[in-house]
């Protein structure tokens, strides 16, 4: 067995078998690649292996990989000259709270605009020619070929076309294969793990380096199944495979930030629009239909992109119905250009703090900081491998009432994907919902009980200085 072959058993040993394939596609991009990725049966993108030999080392590349680099090292190479705030944030010179004042970006955005806004800017200035994004896939649905993938777009209305958030898989080996094709200056946006990907290709690939000149980053929680559509669309009347298009956020007015929308059109042409609270196990963090090595990754704010985008989650935004951007700006070029926007008042921004940016994440942070060094404890006692973080494995990180609520995300992670199908199989939404009450059931539990048993333990105490 050659050097290269040993490398591709290795990962595939480790991360594939693990569980921990995020299906992004970097393995796959590569000339002769050794991996391929597919849906597999649970409406997640994974590697498989081909016979081929690839042109370069494939664990290099993977960002769930014990041979990549970190991201605080990427960093350091990508933004020297960005200060280092701390742990959570990583480097930037300038992080911000706010929205797009000029044109509908703000309004058809899924929060501030600010994602939308910038690409377009881009094209504008002439430092991008194309934009790598995702997209509606009109020949899709979702049972069986995508509705959402990775597309290019080369005009601000193709990228305003485009906006919007997609809880929904994506992979990038096929439209990265198009960037190796078609020369030109593109910008990419993606999820944390994803754009580490493209930085770690960029470092292997020359031609991918000089074309992909800007990454965009997106604040995440976790990627989800293509289930999950079909889970939303179910409980509107919209059977799995009769999906035609999907909102994963729609603003309601007069209504918080947080309380969004979702909207579902059938494929005879039904359509509703729901409270996201109204949905059966509508919670976030449940964390159903969600990859495995969302629990294993520690990057909630995308710390290698040129910028980050996401929900500004903080106490002076969160009743504004039209949405809110946190903005973390890490290549002087980009933070040059929002400086202008704000002189000109095409944007509305507030300077916020490294604590503000955490603050606003700060479930985000909590499930993959504590609850990481957690799992990884957990990990190390039962002798399974886990991806290298630059978190400690800790078995005192979390009170016990946050482990149980941990094990229980971990639990309601695998059941959503099996319960989901047993309900398709057996033509019947209730058997999803029995499967997976009882376990949300003691998940609310843990949440509701948390105070009290803290009021039970400061009424203890109190009695018993009162009897000494």
């Amino acid at each position: 067995m050659n050097g290269q072959e040993n490398h591709v058993t290795r990962l595939a040993d480790t991360v594939l078998a693990g569980g921990y394939c995020i299906g992004c596609g970097a393995c796959a991009v590569m000339e002769k690649a050794a991996f391929e990725v597919g849906l597999d049966a649970y409406g997640c993108y994974q590697a498989r292996r081909t016979d081929a030999t690839p042109s370069y080392d494939p664990a290099t590349v993977c960002p769930f990989s014990a041979q990549a680099v970190d991201e605080n090292r990427l960093a350091e190479e990508l933004f020297p000259d960005a200060p280092f705030a701390d742990a959570f944030c990583g480097r930037h010179h300038a992080a911000y709270g706010g929205y797009v004042v000029e044109g509908e970006y703000r309004a058809n955005g899924s929060s501030g605009g600010m994602g939308s806004w910038i690409l377009c800017e881009l094209l504008r200035e002439g430092l991008v020619d194309r934009v790598i994004h995702v997209k509606p896939d009109v020949s899709g649905t979702s049972h069986g070929h995508p509705m959402f993938a990775y597309g290019i777009s080369e005009t601000v209305e193709e990228v305003v076309a485009g906006a919007k958030s997609r809880y929904y898989p994506v992979e990038m080996s096929r439209v990265l294969a198009r960037v190796r094709e078609e020369p030109g200056r593109y910008a990419l946006v993606g999820l944390p793990c994803f754009i580490k990907a493209v930085r770690l290709l960029c470092r292997a690939d020359p031609v991918l380096r000089e074309r992909i000149v800007c990454c965009v980053g997106l604040v995440c929680g976790h990627l989800k199944s293509t289930c999950f559509a079909d889970f939303l669309a179910w409980q509107c009347g919209i059977r799995p495979g009769a999906l035609r298009d999907i909102d994963f956020r729609v603003k309601l007015p007069d209504r918080p930030a947080g309380e969004y929308g979702v909207q579902v059109v059938g494929r005879d042409g039904r359509e509703e629009v729901r409270a996201r609270r109204d949905f059966f196990a509508g919670e976030w963090g449940y964390g159903l239909f969600k990859y495995k090595a969302c629990d294993y990754c520690d990057d909630v704010l995308a710390e290698t992109a040129d910028i980050t985008v996401g929900d500004a989650w903080l106490g002076r935004y969160r009743d504004e119905p039209r949405g809110t951007n946190i903005v973390i700006v890490r290549h002087r070029g980009i933070h040059d250009l929002i400086v202008r926007a704000l002189s000109a008042r095409r944007l509305q921004l507030d300077m916020l703090g490294a604590e503000d940016v955490a603050r606003s994440q700060a479930g985000g942070f909590r499930h993959r900081r504590e609850g990481l060094a957690f799992r990884l404890h957990g990990a190390r006692q039962e002798q399974r491998w886990t991806p290298p973080k630059r978190v400690a494995p800790d078995g005192h990180a979390l009170s016990r009432t946050y482990r149980r609520i941990m094990g229980l995300r971990r639990t309601l992670r695998a059941r959503s994907h099996t319960a989901f199908q047993e309900a398709v199989r057996g033509q019947d939404f209730d058997l999803c919902k029995q499967a997976l009450r009882p376990l949300i059931r003691d998940y609310d539990r843990c949440y509701r009980m948390s105070p009290i048993k803290w009021l039970k333990r400061k009424l203890v105490s109190m009695a018993r200085r009162r009897r000494m």
